[in-house]
């Protein structure tokens, strides 16, 4: 299967803030310090624009995060923060490691609070082996769990969200997809209302990425013909995950005993790899899709994907039926909601 990072969009974490416990102060405290080294180690995308030592690839990517974030402010509404015009260059080819947690015979997400935006069912680590030892604390529990890289998250305004090096390597569709589901994160999120913020940034992102893609390529481009393949194969997994997640449901609310349960859980989980692995040549149309594979599923995996997908149905439904297809409009309808938890930092 496609990693993660890629097959759902990116998480928004905010690594700042946390409850008073001994245990996330201190988890507060190291986060920090690596954000604070990640956001003090950057330099502006003007002055690398204007250094003639800039490589290519890196000013490739510089000059195409500005347009798609005018694009982000001007068409789409979300606002201008800061974020991502700095650059920072890192090694590796993601930012942390995000843990998620869910009881192994529901659907019940654990979550982490957080004092300002609540529960949210994830946490990230700079260190990955931080991340692997919360999840053999929360597997000794009895929780399934899942570590998956993720390439940016949206501090919410506390800090300016700069690039980073290894963004170098993403397609026009992926940036964008990036970059405006973060800035949406930035610009409304609801407190405690993690599927919905996810939702929210999910739809934008994708649609925000494809009028992008058509306003600078222009429609039946190449590189829209690309991202609806892309997305297209999205949608194809996330009918398979539904049935699985459909069929895990009816057994774990069957009468059978736990160890039962447990026993047919992994054959069900068993079938659908296979099943998978089969098929999977034949019905997806990209690469990215066919080749991939690899990523434990189990109930962390599919909350995960219920988190992002649930209410984005939902969602473009009224941005067709109310919006008229206008995610400006759709984003101020969700501001009278919510609201936006901090302001930009200054210019």
């Amino acid at each position: 299967m496609p990693p993660m990072r890629k097959l759902i969009p990116l998480l928004a974490a905010c690594l700042l803030l946390g409850t008073g416990c001994a245990s996330t102060l201190g988890y507060l405290a190291k986060q920090g310090r690596y954000l604070l080294k990640y956001s003090t180690g950057t330099r502006s995308a003007r002055a690398l624009l204007a250094d003639p030592a800039t490589p290519g690839s890196t000013r490739a990517l510089l000059e195409r995060a500005q347009e798609i974030r005018r694009f982000a402010v001007q068409s789409v509404g979300l606002r201008d923060n800061g974020s991502y015009t700095r650059y920072r260059a890192v090694d590796g080819d993601h930012l942390v490691d995000v843990v998620q947690a869910c009881d192994a015979l529901t659907f019940e997400a654990y979550s982490w609070r957080y004092p300002l935006l609540g529960k949210l069912p994830y946490r990230g680590y700079y260190v990955r082996a931080d991340a692997l030892a919360e999840a053999a604390r929360l597997k000794g529990e009895g929780y399934d769990v899942i570590v998956r890289p993720v390439d940016a998250f949206s501090t919410l305004g506390i800090t300016r969200d700069p690039l980073y090096s290894f963004m170098e390597d993403y397609s026009g569709f992926e940036l964008a997809s990036l970059i405006i589901h973060e800035l949406t994160h930035a610009t409304v999120f609801i407190r405690g209302q993690a599927e919905l913020n996810e939702a929210l940034a999910e739809l934008v992102g994708e649609e925000g990425a494809l009028a992008w893609i058509r306003a600078t390529h222009g429609p039946g481009s190449a590189e829209e013909r690309l991202a609806l393949d892309g997305l297209a194969d999205a949608d194809t997994m996330a009918e398979m995950l539904r049935s699985l997640a459909s069929r895990l449901d009816e057994l774990y609310g069957s009468g059978a005993s736990r160890e039962e349960k447990l026993a047919r859980k992994a054959g069900i989980i068993g079938d659908f790899r296979d099943a998978l692995a089969r098929d999977r040549s034949s019905v997806f149309r990209t690469e990215a899709y066919r080749r991939a594979g690899g990523a434990e599923i189990n109930n962390a995996y599919l909350s995960l994907f219920r988190l992002y997908s649930r209410d984005v149905p939902a969602l473009r439904r009224y941005l067709l039926e109310q919006c008229g297809g206008d995610l400006r409009r759709l984003i101020d309808s969700v501001k009278r909601l919510g609201v936006r938890v901090l302001e930009a930092p200054p210019a």
